[in-house]
């Protein structure tokens, strides 16, 4: 064939060329995701505070109630009657619906002391309460009764304290800390289980109390000196609160009726269940969270969403053909359910972060939701395992229905584009407005929306027009003048893929020409770039 003269690449050598380009532009994508989190997390220093007390609640919580009648801190070591289980669930399923509902009233509550101090009183109170409800008198029912009651307040109050820590907290730093927690957490856990059970709810009331003194004497949550900025941003709660909630209820189930089915099956106690496999699990997770972070820095969220759902599905296909005390199996058994909660907290926490919503209406409902998820999850396993010993089309029939419990919830109910709608920052001015009230907190705890109230703020030029004066000075090409902007108004990649109808990889090179340009090296940084500009 007659090419003119023209030089021509051989197939193969394009290829190859083609192949290490992709390469190249992924190793720089990667690199630029971990200077990004370096910038961010090293202008917000992570705290061990904050870190060691969410991790006290969280096994405190583990040691309690990670599942019903698991918990044996008893002063005898005899697992608790589930019915308190259930009475503890559903009193901090209660609180915090109530708290969210009764928002303002309830942060107003919040800020005299006693009532901060009401949370790790009462955690601590009916932990000990609850160690003395074994048996069949009258004072035990009691005990029991009054200590879910206390317990279920009393850590309602405390996940919410660390629901205002976490709402007020840079995503990135979030994303570090949280599934640290939850692993340091299964630590705590098992190291504990292992006491002689006088010493082991004696430590378990600690847990509490301890986490309580930093959450309110040390990192000082609804401290009048610390109120948070609240805007006025849309955000349909209502359909958040439905999504959140079927997602969480079918996952629950599904997690619920499978547990049961696998310990019945292998002859299993929740303690050899759950003592050393649950930190392994904790230890996937953050595998799973910090890959997430590292190689997909804009699809995080999405991509530990469907990572915890593939290893709960995957587990829960294969129960038929699970036999034995395996440790691997265990593992599975607790990790995708594991890093769906993992996921759900780091979820609450940027939602309200991003949107700069009250962190009781956002932690109260989402975390209702998971709560109640759990508490049907162990009803569901108490049905179940009211079929014991099972047969292997019985096996069979629970996986199938597990499965399509947790596909349908991932496909229809609470899909990928929700996690990116959740978590993209509100378009146009409302942008601004929140850099300012997340550095500058109001004494009063509301801040108007830029543009909505009067003064210098409503002549402020729009967003959109900042961008296009910022990418004439530094000479970017038109398709990088829109991908900068949309990636500045905090679209995802997938949602500029998607608008600009151009690929992955596209957007990655366009991004990294950008950052080349304006010779920045995060995000914070070209927003910063963006404002100064502004200010000129």
């Amino acid at each position: 064939m007659d090419f003119q003269g023209k030089n021509t690449v051989p197939p193969a050598r394009s290829m190859v060329a083609s192949q290490v380009e992709g390469a190249r532009v992924r190793f720089d994508y990667i690199a630029e995701n971990l200077r990004a989190r370096r910038a961010e997390i090293g202008s917000h220093p992570l705290s061990p505070d904050r870190v060691l007390g969410f991790t006290l609640i969280r096994g405190w919580v583990y040691l309690m109630f990670v599942g019903a009648a698991a918990s044996s801190m008893t002063w005898t070591g005899e697992a608790l009657p589930p019915v308190f289980y259930t009475v503890s669930t559903a009193s901090l399923c209660a609180v915090l619906l109530a708290s969210a509902l009764a928002d303002s009233r309830f942060v107003q509550l919040m800020l005299h002391p006693a009532a901060r101090l009401a949370g790790p009183v009462l955690t601590s109170g009916g932990t000990l309460l609850l160690a003395s409800s074994v048996g069949e008198s009258g004072a035990a029912l009691m005990c029991g009764l009054l200590g879910a009651l206390t317990t279920g307040i009393g850590s309602g109050i405390i996940d919410l304290g660390y629901g205002e820590l976490y709402r007020n907290e840079p995503p990135a730093r979030t994303t570090f800390e949280v599934p640290l927690a939850f692993f340091l957490a299964a630590v705590v856990f098992s190291l504990v289980i292992a006491l002689p059970p006088t010493a082991g709810c004696v430590v378990c009331s600690l847990l509490p109390a301890i986490s309580g003194w930093i959450l309110f004497g040390r990192e000082h949550a609804w401290s009048r000196k610390h109120r948070a900025s609240v805007l006025p941003i849309d955000f349909d709660l209502k359909s958040f609160a439905w999504r959140i909630g079927v997602c969480a209820c079918l996952v629950g189930v599904a997690d619920g009726m499978v547990r049961a089915a696998f310990l019945s099956s292998n002859n299993l106690s929740m303690h050899m269940f759950l003592q050393w496999p649950l930190a392994g699990a904790g230890l996937l997770t953050m595998a799973i969270v910090y890959g997430a972070a590292i190689l997909s820095s804009e699809q995080s969220a999405r991509t530990i969403y469907k990572a915890a759902i593939f290893v709960m599905a995957f587990f829960f296909m294969l129960l038929p053909v699970f036999t034995g005390a395996q440790d691997v199996e265990s593992v599975l058994a607790l990790a995708g359910y594991g890093t769906f909660n993992v996921l759900i907290w780091m979820l609450l926490a940027e939602i309200s972060y991003t949107y700069r919503l009250s962190s009781t209406e956002v932690f109260g409902i989402g975390w209702a939701m998971v709560t109640l998820g759990v508490l049907l999850g162990s009803i569901a396993g108490t049905i179940v395992d009211q079929f014991a010993p099972f047969t292997p089309q019985f096996l069979s029939l629970i996986a199938l229905v597990a499965t399509m419990a947790v596909l349908l919830s991932f496909l229809f109910v609470f899909r990928e584009s929700d996690l990116i709608d959740l978590t993209e920052e509100p378009d146009g001015d409302n942008a601004g407005a929140i850099e300012k009230a997340a550095e500058s907190p109001s004494s009063e705890g509301v801040v108007a929306v830029a543009g909505e109230s009067g003064g210098d703020e409503g002549r402020r030029p729009r967003f959109h027009d900042r961008c296009l004066e910022v990418a004439a000075a530094f000479e970017l090409s038109p398709k990088e003048t829109e991908v900068m902007t949309l990636f500045a108004k905090g679209r995802s990649a997938a949602r500029i893929q998607e608008e600009l109808f151009i690929s992955k990889g596209t957007v990655s090179t366009h991004l990294r020409h950008i950052y080349q340009k304006m010779d920045v090296h995060s995000k914070q940084e070209l927003l910063d770039v963006i404002e100064d500009r502004d200010r000129k």
